[in-house]
C-alpha cells in the first residue's frame, strides 16, 4: 500500500530514503541544526559536503543541482515553494522537530497538505520527539468525514529513541534565583557524581555569561588544586572543569567547540539555550540541570508590539530536556523546580503562531497565491485579532491593497525578501531615497545580534564601552551606529585585492574596536545576499539628488528611508520620561541602547522590543522628527 505520509515520533535515518532514490529534503527550525546535521550526514557517508548532501540556510548554501539530501530551514522551504508550488524537486520531504511548533512548521504543514492531496506520489515525513501523533495523523488524513473512521492516508510509527534510563530529581523548595541554583548544582554534581558532561538549561546569553563567569572562576581553583588530591572529600574520583557556553549567537567556530570530544579526566560542562534542546545533540551528557524556563516570543496586537517574554516549559520541554542526558548511558536531570510546579506546568505551550505577529507569514502565503487566509488551513488556528493586526500592517506597508491583493510592485518585491515585511519594506523604499548602499547595509545588521563582543572580565567589557562610544555610537541613534560600523568594515575589507590579508586586518580590526568578527562576517554575507536580490534580481537605481550625496542631507534621507518601513513602529516622549507607542503601549529605551546616557529625545522608532520583568524596551533605536511621519506615511499618521 502506497501512503502519502509517514509520521514518525523519533529520529530517522534520511540516509535510507536517499539510498532507495528519492530525492530528499529535510527541514529544522534553526540555521544551527541544519548545518551541523548535514555535516554530520556528510561526514558519516564519507564525503565532502556539498555533493550528495548539502545544506541551505541563514541566506548561505552548500549544495548542487544533484544533491540528493539537502537540509535547510523551514524559510528556505517555503522561499522554494514560489518557484515550484508543488516541490517537484523532492520526492520526500521531512519535516524534523514538529513539536517546536515555530511559525513556519505551521504554515509548511499546512500547505504540504494542499501539496499532497496534488501529489500523490510525494513521501511527507514529520518527525517528532514529544508532541502528539494522533493529532498530526488526523491533521494529515486526506479521507472525507465519511471515511475518516474507518481509514486514514497517515500512519503513525513509533521508535524508541531512549535507550537508558533517567533519574528525575525536583528542588523541595523553590529557588529564589536560578541562574545561581545552577551554577550550585553544576558544583555539586562536579563533585559528588561519577565522571559525565553537564547540559545547563538557562534562557538567554545574558544569564549564560553570568553563570559563565562564576563558573569559570571555580574551573580555575578547581584545576588547580587538582594537582594535589586525587579524590573529592566526597570520594568521586576529582576531575578538572571545562565550562563552554552554548546560544545561537554565538560564532561558529566558538559552538563546535561543545561537540569535540574533551581531554582525559575534563569534565565539559555546557550551558545553554533551549537551542540544546531539540535542534542539535551534544555527545557525553549524563547529567542535565534544567531550570525550568525559556524565552517565548509573545504578541500583543493591541499594543502592535512583539517581545521575547521569560516563561515556564511545557511539561512535554521538561521530558525533551531530560532526554538529553539518556543518550549514551543512564542519566540524571536536576529540576531547579518543585514536584508539585512541575505538575502545574502546561502540557505544552502554544504554539508560535498563536503568540506572534503573522504580517510575514500572511505576506508569503498572500505571494504563494492563498487568497483567502481566513479559510487557510492551520493545523492550529491562530487568534482573529492577531490575524487582523497582520493585515493591518501590510495594508499601512503597502503590500496589500484594500481587496487584500498582493499589490504588484511593493508587495511582490516584499515577499521575495527574506526579511520581516517592515525591513524588507525598507529595502524596497531605499532607490527613491537615493540610499540602495546604507539600507542594504543597515537591513543586515539587523538580522544578526550584538556586533560587540562580549567578555568574562569586567576590565574587557568597560574597555568596550569606552571604544564603542569614542568610535561608533551618534545621537542618531543605535540603526545609524549600526551603519557606521557596517561601512568602516566594508572599508578595511576593500583596502586591498588580497583576499587573505583583508580578512586578517578586518579580523585585527574587530579585536581592537572590541566587536565580534564572526558576526560582523555573517551580516556582509546577508549583505551580499540581499544585494543581488535588490540589485540583481529587483533592478533598483538610486534616484538622483541636487547637490553633494553626501553629510547632513544624506544622513536624513537615509534616516526616512529606515522610518519609511519603521512607522509603524515610532514612539513619543511622555511626561512620565516614558515612551509610548502609537497603539498604546508603554516602552522605555534599553540600557544596550545607545541613546540610554543621552538626553531622551521626543519622538523615535525601534526595530523590535524585550521583555524584562514589568518592562518593555526598545531596542535598535533611532530618533526621528515628527513631521517626517506625515511624510513618509501620510495615509497612516494625521496631525490632531
Amino acid at each position: 500500500m502506497l501512503w502519502n505520509l509517514n509520521l514518525f515520533v523519533s529520529d530517522f535515518n534520511i540516509q535510507y530514503l536517499y539510498e532507495i532514490g528519492h530525492r530528499v529534503c529535510v527541514t529544522q527550525p534553526r540555521v544551527t541544526g541544519a548545518v551541523s546535521l548535514a555535516h554530520r550526514v556528510a561526514e558519516e557517508r564519507g564525503e565532502d559536503l556539498g555533493h550528495s548532501v548539502g545544506y541551505a540556510a541563514g541566506m548561505t548554501a552548500v549544495r548542487t543541482v544533484d544533491t540528493g539530501i539537502v537540509f535547510m530551514t523551514e524559510g528556505v522551504l517555503l522561499r522554494e515553494m514560489f518557484a515550484s508550488p508543488l516541490l517537484m524537486q523532492y520526492s520526500c520531504i521531512v519535516l524534523d522537530e514538529v513539536h517546536e511548533r515555530s511559525q513556519m512548521t505551521d504554515v509548511l504543514m499546512g500547505l504540504l497538505k494542499k501539496i499532497i492531496k496534488k501529489r500523490k506520489n510525494l513521501k511527507l515525513v514529520i518527525s517528532s520527539a514529544t508532541m502528539d501523533a494522533e493529532f498530526l495523523r488526523d491533521f494529515f488524513n486526506l479521507n472525507d468525514s465519511r471515511e475518516r473512521e474507518r481509514s486514514s492516508t497517515s500512519v503513525i510509527m513509533s521508535m524508541q529513541g531512549r535507550a537508558h534510563p533517567i533519574d528525575v530529581f525536583y528542588t523541595e523548595e523553590p529557588v529564589p534565583d536560578y541562574v545561581k541554583a545552577a551554577v550550585d548544582t553544576v558544583i555539586k554534581v562536579h563533585e559528588n557524581e561519577p565522571f559525565g558532561d553537564i547540559l545547563v538549561f538557562l534562557t538567554s546569553q545574558e544569564e549564560i555569561l553570568t553563570a559563565l563567569d562564576t563558573l569559570q572562576t571555580y574551573a580555575e581553583q578547581n584545576n588547580e588544586k587538582n594537582k594535589y588530591r586525587k579524590q573529592f572529600p566526597s570520594g568521586v574520583q576529582a576531575a578538572n572543569m571545562a565550562v563552554l557556553p552554548m546560544y545561537g549567537s554565538l560564532p561558529f567556530y566558538r559552538q563546535i567547540k561543545v561537540f569535540q570530544v574533551g581531554d582525559r579526566n575534563v569534565r565539559k560542562v555546557v550551558l545553554a539555550t533551549n537551542i540544546a534542546e531539540t535542534s542539535i545533540t551534544i555527545p557525553g551528557i549524563s547529567y542535565v540541570v534544567d531550570c525550568g524556563f525559556h524565552k517565548l516570543p509573545c504578541f500583543e496586537p493591541a499594543l502592535g508590539v512583539e517581545s521575547l517574554r521569560v516563561a515556564p516549559v511545557g511539561r512535554d520541554g521538561a521530558a525533551q530536556r531530560a532526554g538529553r542526558a539518556g543518550r549514551t548511558a543512564p542519566g540524571k536531570c536536576y529540576r531547579l523546580y518543585t514536584e508539585v510546579e512541575y505538575e502545574k506546568l502546561p502540557s505544552s505551550v502554544p504554539p508560535e503562531i498563536a503568540r506572534s505577529d503573522l504580517s510575514g507569514v500572511l505576506l508569503q502565503l498572500k505571494a504563494l497565491g492563498i487568497h483567502n487566509l481566513l479559510r487557510f488551513t492551520f493545523p492550529t488556528p491562530p487568534p482573529a485579532k492577531s490575524l487582523l493586526a497582520g493585515l493591518e500592517t501590510l495594508y499601512a506597508l503597502k503590500a496589500i491593497d484594500k481587496d487584500g491583493n498582493l499589490t504588484n510592485d511593493i508587495g511582490v518585491y516584499m515577499a521575495e525578501l527574506p526579511l520581516k515585511p517592515m525591513c524588507a519594506k525598507m529595502l524596497c523604499n531605499s532607490g527613491d531615497f537615493g540610499c540602495i548602499d546604507e539600507a542594504l547595509s543597515i537591513a543586515a545588521m539587523l538580522q544578526v545580534d550584538s556586533v560587540f563582543a562580549k567578555s568574562s572580565r569586567g576590565k574587557d567589557n568597560l574597555n568596550a564601552k569606552v571604544s564603542r562610544r569614542n568610535n561608533f555610537e551618534v545621537a542618531e541613534g543605535d540603526i545609524i551606529m549600526y551603519l557606521n560600523i557596517m561601512d568602516a568594515y566594508l572599508k578595511i575589507n576593500s583596502s586591498t585585492d588580497d583576499e587573505r590579508r583583508a580578512k586578517k586586518a578586518c579580523k585585527e580590526w574587530c579585536q581592537r574596536m572590541f566587536l565580534n568578527h564572526r558576526v560582523m562576517e555573517k551580516a556582509c554575507e546577508i549583505r551580499e545576499s540581499l544585494e543581488k536580490i535588490i540589485k540583481g534580481k529587483f533592478q533598483l537605481v538610486n534616484k538622483a539628488f541636487e547637490g553633494p550625496d553626501l553629510g547632513t542631507a544624506k544622513c536624513e534621507r537615509v534616516m526616512k528611508c529606515v522610518l519609511s518601513g519603521l512607522f509603524p513602529q515610532a514612539a513619543f516622549l511622555t511626561i512620565d520620561s516614558s515612551y509610548k507607542g502609537i497603539r498604546g503601549a508603554v516602552l522605555h529605551i534599553s540600557p544596550d541602547s545607545c541613546l540610554y546616557n543621552q538626553q531622551q529625545p521626543k519622538w523615535v522608532v525601534f526595530a523590535s522590543v524585550q521583555s524584562t520583568g514589568d518592562k518593555t524596551y526598545m531596542r535598535d533605536m533611532m530618533t526621528i522628527k515628527k513631521e517626517w511621519l506625515l511624510e513618509v506615511a501620510p495615509h497612516y499618521y494625521k496631525e490632531i
